[in-house]
Parts: structure tokens; C-alpha cells; sequence
């Protein structure tokens, strides 16, 4: 049977490369948050104690449900989703056709000031859902 021992150059070499690897991870972090912050800093809106959100509660019944969440005046809608809070059932789930900005003028130049959704529920009983829009102010 054969012996292998590593050299102490062979162990730092590891050592250095693991060191270099979390350096690059670290970086790359790094300049994620900044660029995280830099979009921020970007954003069509001043100042996040303006952001609000509007939840509202739903029941979907068998079959389909459309329905929107609306920003306050004065807001657009910048994102959404949803929560679902029933029973989920993987042969037959709750399935959001629609989860998009959208405007309650039905205009298509308009400020999207809702969030709008489809589900669609395959089951004979309703399920309960959350649903959510986050709003900033309209620029202008």
C-alpha cells in the first residue's frame, strides 16, 4: 500500500485557491448589493416611506376567477402577486392564468395603477387567496 502525504505547498495551494474563491464570492456579492442599490437609487419614485401595498382577500370559486387589486390615487402599481391559502391539492392545483400590471382605465397608453389576476381552480370546493399590488408614486 502506498503512502500519499501532501507537501505543505500542495495543502497551501488548496488553501490559497479556497481563499481566492470566497475573495471572488465576496466581490461578486459585493457588487451585487451595490448594483441592488444603484437600481434602486434609479427607480421612478423618491423615497421608499411613499411605497405602500394594498392586500385584499378573495375566494376563487370552481371554475374561474378574474379580479385586480387597485393603487391608490396618485400611485402605479410597480408589483404584485398573490397567496394561496387553501388546501393545495397537486392533482388539481390552483392555477394563476394572469398575474400582471394592468390599468383600471383600459386604456393601453395609461399608468398601470392595478394588478390583475386569473385563477382558475379545477376543484368543486372555493379556495381563499390574497391577493397583493405594491405602489409607488406617479412620477410627474
Amino acid at each position: 500500500m502506498t503512502e500519499h502525504r501532501h507537501g505543505e505547498g500542495e495543502v497551501m495551494g488548496r488553501f490559497g485557491r479556497v481563499i481566492g474563491l470566497v475573495a471572488a464570492g465576496a466581490l461578486a456579492g459585493g457588487a451585487l448589493v451595490a448594483g441592488g442599490v444603484a437600481l434602486a437609487d434609479g427607480l421612478p419614485w423618491s423615497g421608499g416611506e411613499h411605497v405602500s401595498y394594498v392586500k385584499e382577500r378573495r375566494t376563487i370559486p370552481a371554475g374561474y376567477l378574474s379580479t385586480n387589486v387597485v393603487c391608490p390615487q396618485g400611485q402605479q402599481a410597480v408589483g404584485g402577486g398573490y397567496a394561496h391559502l387553501g388546501e393545495h391539492d397537486r392533482e388539481r392545483p390552483v392555477i394563476a392564468e394572469v398575474n400582471a400590471p394592468s390599468n383600471t382605465s383600459g386604456k393601453p397608453d395609461e399608468v398601470n395603477n392595478a394588478w390583475s389576476f386569473l385563477f382558475m381552480n379545477d376543484k368543486e370546493e372555493t379556495t381563499p387567496i390574497d391577493v397583493y399590488v405594491i405602489c409607488a408614486p406617479i412620477d410627474g
